[in-house]
């Protein structure tokens, strides 16, 4: 409890107090949430406390996260503003509070989870579908968070549309140029396509939404079988995201009874080579195409 709050409580007892301050939903790579077990409630909660005089919400999201977890933010995003009767808690020791919650997200970040304050017993990251018990304040904020927009929400991208051949188009051109750098060639025939060769292509088209960006995009043709995957492509805003890890994941999903599943790339891009070895698939004989380009052909059995 800040020197502040301690001054207010020593004038007022623990009759009801209106308490500004910030909250930070923060995420990692598996788009698993932070959590903490409170000290002074005994109960799971997200990471955030009181405004000190002179701060504004940001600096005390800010603050208020490192000090009870020691992670430092980096980008952050405001997300609403929480208040109202639904806002009311009691402490353990009788003090009331009507909180007024600025509330953020943020998957960007850096440090490693410590305890630095006293007021968490525990601080873990939980994926969104087991999370422990909730209750109150915490329990309401996690039941909007699709709301905010802040998680990947992935689901087939329809052609037939004009602006969802346009996302994609921007999409594969931007990921493309950066394999186009790692290979040494701009003979990547999603480099030159046109919006009418897209929009023909025949392909299956599974996208990762990110709020209301295409942050990533897979599509592929069912062949005797087998899940012939043609693209790829992840957005350089969202690199390092597990984006395209997902994405895979889903298709290998929806298609159950796929026997197996096959993926090209430039044998040169390297991140790319190292994704599909960790995703079990088994590297066959490389090709070469135009211009001399060697491919990496991958391969991998449906258990």
């Amino acid at each position: 409890m800040s020197d502040y709050i301690k001054e207010m409580r020593a004038l007022i007892g623990t009759r009801p107090f209106i308490l500004v301050g910030s909250a930070v939903l923060v995420f990692n790579r598996q788009n698993e949430i932070l959590l903490q077990l409170r000290a002074d409630t005994g109960k799971w909660g997200i990471p955030g406390g009181a405004m000190e005089p002179g701060e504004s919400f940001e600096e005390t999201a800010r603050r208020e996260l490192f000090e009870e977890t020691g992670l430092r933010l980096k980008n952050l995003r405001f997300l609403e503003v929480l208040a109202g009767e639904n806002y009311y808690f009691q402490y353990p020791n009788g003090d009331e509070i009507y909180n007024a919650i600025a509330l953020y997200g943020s998957d960007d970040w850096e440090g490693t989870l410590e305890m630095l304050d006293g007021e968490s017993r525990e601080l873990r990251f939980f994926s969104m579908d087991n999370l422990p018990p909730l209750e109150g304040r915490p329990e309401m904020i996690v039941n909007k968070i699709h709301h905010y927009g802040i998680l990947p929400e992935i689901r087939e991208i329809d052609l037939s549309k004009i602006m969802a051949v346009a996302e994609v188009l921007d999409l594969q051109r931007k990921s493309y140029k950066i394999e186009s750098e790692l290979i040494g060639s701009e003979e990547i025939p999603p480099l030159k396509e046109t919006f009418e060769q897209l929009q023909t292509c025949g392909e299956t088209f599974t996208g990762c939404f990110i709020g209301s960006r295409l942050a990533g995009a897979v599509s592929y043709k069912m062949k005797e079988g087998t899940i012939d995957i043609h693209r790829v492509m992840v957005h350089p805003d969202f690199f390092r995201k597990g984006i395209a890890v997902k994405l895979l994941g889903q298709i290998e999903q929806k298609e159950e009874g796929a026997a197996a599943l096959r993926v090209s790339t430039g044998a040169a891009n390297i991140p790319a080579v190292r994704l599909y070895e960790k995703l079990s698939f088994e590297r066959q004989e490389d090709s070469i195409v135009s211009g001399g380009l060697r491919i990496a052909n991958f391969y991998k059995q449906v258990e």
